[in-house]
């Protein structure tokens, strides 16, 4: 196949989206719309409560795992979604991808809000310094401005991809520890949707990738915007995050990722034929995964993109 350039262009005499020419786009942005939501659905009353009966330590890796989500929401996340809608002309792709910014506004939003209530102005000065000071911020920063002004459209759609699907999930991981304790509805809520959300992100990257772009790129190079990314996860799960207080060992952590980011790969793959010694290593690492996390419906049915639209 001739993979010169994006078919993620249109008609400039196409002034209106019907009739819809490209259904299986449509329907992804049909899904993340009906799954839209707002910050002042999220109560907080049940979660000041549970703040007061949780350990000074409990307290301290949540000012760090809400912290570390805000600032990776707030200066780096929308910044390749923005670069990338300006590439695009497909008004159904267009119309994904900005509802995807005005949702990672609202992610931003949220994370405020429990950071507003659970922490006063000088804890929060205290975790943003802190953040601020950890070497992967630098480094997921450098890798954000990196990607994000790639002169490939290729790779910056993988690295959408790769920054939905590894960036914050050792916090998210922490967060599921508080859903499961039965703690905290408020910021269990957020984290169910903002993940879903994620989950919807990182699917449609993945689809227009395999379904809509013509444009050189190789394995190598979607395995390095994939390994970087991972690298810079990892650092967080073993140098900021004390992750062993609530139960979640950095061994598990640290194959669950490898998990998640070789499932990407896969994903992305231009060549579809893996040698026999990397599905064996594919299929250990997914046995190792589902010891440390079950699919979930948010996971696996509510991220499904129709193809069925009339």
């Amino acid at each position: 196949m001739n993979r010169q350039k994006p078919r993620l262009r249109d008609n400039k005499d196409r002034f209106i989206i019907f009739p819809v020419k490209h259904n299986d786009i449509w329907d992804a942005y049909k899904a993340i719309e009906a799954n839209f939501w707002t910050s002042d659905k999220i109560d907080i009353n049940k979660d000041l409560e549970d703040w007061k009966n949780l350990s000074e330590e409990e307290r301290l890796l949540l000012h760090k795992v809400i912290g570390l989500i805000h600032h990776s929401e707030h200066k780096l996340n929308g910044k390749i979604t923005r670069k990338l809608n300006k590439n695009i002309k497909l008004p159904e792709a267009k119309s994904f991808l900005d509802l995807q910014i005005v949702m990672e506004n609202t992610h931003t939003e949220a994370y405020g809000v429990f950071l507003n209530s659970f922490l006063n102005s000088t804890e929060q000065e205290q975790v943003f310094k802190e953040i601020e000071g950890f070497p992967a911020t630098t480094a997921r920063e450098n890798w954000i401005k990196k990607w994000a002004n790639s002169s490939s459209f290729a790779e910056k759609l993988v690295a959408l991809a790769a920054s939905k699907s590894i960036f914050s999930y050792s916090s998210f991981a922490a967060l599921f520890w508080i859903k499961n304790c039965g703690l905290m509805p408020g910021l269990s809520y957020t984290y169910e949707v903002i993940y879903r959300d994620k989950a919807l992100h990182r699917d449609f990257a993945t689809h227009l990738f395999n379904d809509h772009l013509l444009e050189d790129i190789s394995d190598k190079k979607v395995q390095q915007i994939i390994d970087e990314a991972l690298a810079i996860e990892k650092d967080v799960i073993f140098n900021f995050l004390p992750l062993d207080l609530i139960g979640l060992t950095k061994k598990a952590l640290n194959e669950y990722l490898d998990y998640e980011s070789n499932r990407l790969f896969t994903d992305l793959m231009v060549n579809r034929n893996l040698n026999e010694k990397e599905s064996n290593k594919e299929k250990l690492l997914q046995q190792r995964a589902q010891k440390l996390s079950k699919t979930t419906s948010t996971d696996k049915d509510l991220n499904k993109i129709s193809k069925n639209t009339d």
